[in-house]
């Protein structure tokens, strides 16, 4: 262990050479000796002591007393005090200043040692109070922001559902081909991207966890090569070292997929002109082989025996030791401004998966990042099935649309209509139970918005459930399905669809809930 260092601030010099060798003899490490107040803030700063020892009495204008209370708020260093005098108004103004620690001259080696020990056990304690007071003050901010997030993203993918149900009814309407068409087709595109955006922030909150399922980890990246070849220069030399079978771990899919092209952009932007190589390489490791440098969450995520390790390596230009802890940080970025997204997702997506990032780089070296995820030993990944296609929507018929958001609800509307179907419309949870007390045998299937005023979602859907048991059900909502179906519901939907949805994907899911009971 290293040496404590001490600062001694002592104006008379014998004093302080005896007091310099017994600190010396005691193992500690003297950084200087000043004689007065306003030197031994200067030394505080340039040296930072770990303890300072003042005298309270100095020949000079700032007096011990008030240059500790400098150099403690200044600097959060700890101060032992020395007095020849132990009087009640030097102790007061000494507990003021948050002494920590009070010798009376002359005193001898152990009381000495005692004290300095005491001071630094004091002084480390109340610097894991003060950071784990940090820790919990930016858990406590993050939550807060997860709350808000997840709010301000319903009611934005509310509003782009709008915009791009609109859209979409507008070009069925028109031409395939044509400027209005292509203009349109933009416009519809840009929507996608801004919802993109939305859920990207959502998943480094945490907000999205996904589906889970057992993941042939080295499967997923093969079926990746394609796109990943497609993101990379024609300069650039890419290989991919995948067993077969790969590890197993229980992960959404189409999550992990975003971690892996995240990290093979964040290569590709590191090579210089697209020269040099990206290497992929999928195997699993035991807990103890994960290194201990640069992890990302630095503590606390590595509770399983066994992971499973997806290494992305580069030789491009590497991380300098004063970026590295800012690179999972939202829209930090040394190449783009308003760039930076990219990473601080693959971060919220591995945390969501009890997993961790950590990275190795040296400036003009490269990078390699490996994501751990936990080992699913019994997972079973089923093999590879055929894709098929969803049921055609048959019948037509009524469906009970239930939407508090007036432009939501025309939109929505608008998308049924499209499809053949008879809309009945209710703004609220009240409203949409009395309406399909009227009607209830001609209704077919009821969409349902999750948070309305009066009643919501789920209290609508029981208790029209309760008059028409059987009675087919689909609900929406801008939050992620996850969060929306955990709990207990004393009813559940046949569907959930996100906002903001497409019309093949309203298509889609009305087709599944309805298939087999066509009129």
């Amino acid at each position: 262990m290293d040496r404590a260092k001490i600062m001694i601030v002592e104006d008379n010099i014998m004093v302080a050479e005896d007091l310099r060798h017994c600190l010396q003899d005691l193992g500690y490490q003297v950084t200087a000796v000043v004689a007065s107040g306003e030197e031994s803030v200067e030394r505080a700063e340039k040296d930072r002591p770990d303890v300072v020892m003042m005298d309270i009495h100095l020949r000079d204008e700032m007096d011990g007393i008030e240059a500790a209370e400098r150099i403690h708020c200044r600097f959060e260093i700890p101060v032992v005090f020395l007095s020849a005098y132990s009087d009640r108004e030097l102790l007061h103004r000494a507990k003021r200043v948050g002494s920590f620690g009070y010798l009376v001259k002359p005193f001898d080696e152990r009381e000495l040692h005692a004290t300095l020990e005491m001071a630094l056990y004091k002084s480390r304690a109340e610097k894991e109070a003060k950071r784990m007071q940090g820790i919990l003050r930016q858990a406590q901010k993050m939550e807060g922001l997860r709350v808000m997030a997840g709010a301000v993203a319903h009611r934005f993918n509310n509003y782009l559902a709008v915009v791009m149900g609109n859209l979409e009814l507008l070009m069925e309407e028109l031409p395939r081909e044509g400027e209005v068409a292509e203009q349109l087709s933009e416009a519809l595109e840009g929507a996608r991207r801004a919802a993109e955006v939305s859920g990207l922030m959502l998943t480094y909150l945490g907000q999205c966890p996904g589906n889970r399922e057992p993941l042939d980890l080295a499967r997923l990246c093969e079926g990746m090569r394609p796109m990943i070849g497609a993101l990379v220069s024609e300069k650039t030399d890419l290989s991919l070292t995948l067993p077969s079978p790969g590890p197993a771990v229980s992960a959404d899919e189409g999550q992990i997929r975003q971690v892996l092209a995240h990290l093979v952009v964040n290569a590709r932007e590191s090579l210089s002109d697209g020269e040099g190589s990206i290497s992929i390489s999928v195997k699993a490791v035991s807990s103890g082989e994960i290194p201990e440098d640069h992890r990302f969450p630095v503590r606390g995520w590595i509770q399983a025996p066994r992971y499973a390790c997806l290494e992305v390596k580069d030789t491009g230009s590497g991380i300098s030791p004063e970026d590295m802890e800012k690179i999972f940080d939202p829209f930090f970025s040394t190449k783009f401004i308003g760039r930076g997204l990219g990473l601080p997702v693959v971060l919220g997506i591995v945390e969501a998966h009890e997993g961790g990032v950590v990275v190795e780089s040296r400036q003009g070296e490269g990078s390699v990042f490996r994501v751990f995820l936990p080992l699913c030993e019994k997972c079973v990944v089923e093999p590879l099935d055929e894709v098929h296609e969803a049921p055609p929507l048959e019948g037509g018929g009524t469906v009970l649309l239930v939407e508090d958001q007036e432009m939501v609800r025309k939109m929505a509307a608008a998308m049924l209509a499209r499809l053949g179907m008879t809309v009945l419309q209710a703004g609220d949870g009240v409203e949409a139970v009395e309406t399909f007390r009227r009607h209830g045998k001609a209704i077919r299937c009821v969409v349902c918005d999750l948070t309305m005023p009066r009643m919501g979602g789920w209290e609508t859907l029981a208790a029209i459930r309760r008059l028409e048991p059987g009675v087919p059900a689909i609900l929406a909502s801008g939050y992620d399905e996850i969060h929306v179906m955990e709990g207990e519901h004393e009813e559940l939907p046949q569907a959930f669809l996100k906002k903001p949805y497409r019309l093949d994907e309203l298509r889609a899911t009305l087709a599944r809930v309805t298939a087999g009971d066509a009129s």
